[in-house]
């Protein structure tokens, strides 16, 4: 398991990911694979980062299974209604600016899970299940587990 606590700073999507990356590669989770998932975790913390307004660091726990790698994140922020993720998981118009954040990670994911209502913070979690494994195991220290704090 791998675990970060994080604050609302944009950079730490790209510490995330690279620590996500680091331990799944040690895992031998195949590429295609990582990048999707990647792709949803660090929409994730993005929104997170950029839509919680958390008054404590983001929590993001990620976990790998026999065939499943899935990642949590977890903010103690405004929270939104949960009547707005009835929308279609369609994307926005390709002009559109914003909107893309949560059809993007149900896109890339297996499984898809949004908790929050206002004022109570967010609780996304998200999985992918593992269509193959790299056969050699990369090297790439010591990234089979751990725990970061990002000051």
């Amino acid at each position: 398991m791998l675990n970060f606590r994080v604050p609302a700073d944009p950079e730490v999507s790209r510490i995330v990911r690279e620590g996500t990356s680091d331990f799944a590669r040690s895992q031998r989770v195949g590429e295609d694979d990582l990048n999707h998932f990647l792709t949803a975790l660090g929409e994730a913390v993005a929104n997170a980062v950029e839509h919680a307004r958390a008054q404590q660091p983001i929590a993001v726990h990620v976990r790998l299974e026999e065939d499943l790698i899935v990642a949590c994140v977890e903010d103690d922020g405004v929270g939104f209604p949960s009547d707005a993720l009835m929308f279609a998981p369609e994307l926005p118009p390709l002009d559109a600016e914003r909107g893309r954040g949560l059809a993007i990670m149900r896109r890339c994911s297996d499984i898809f899970n949004v908790k929050s209502a206002p004022g109570t913070g967010t609780s996304i979690v998200l999985g992918r299940y593992l269509r193959e494994r790299t056969v050699s195991q990369r090297s790439v220290g010591n990234a089979k587990s751990g725990t970061a704090n990002v000051a």
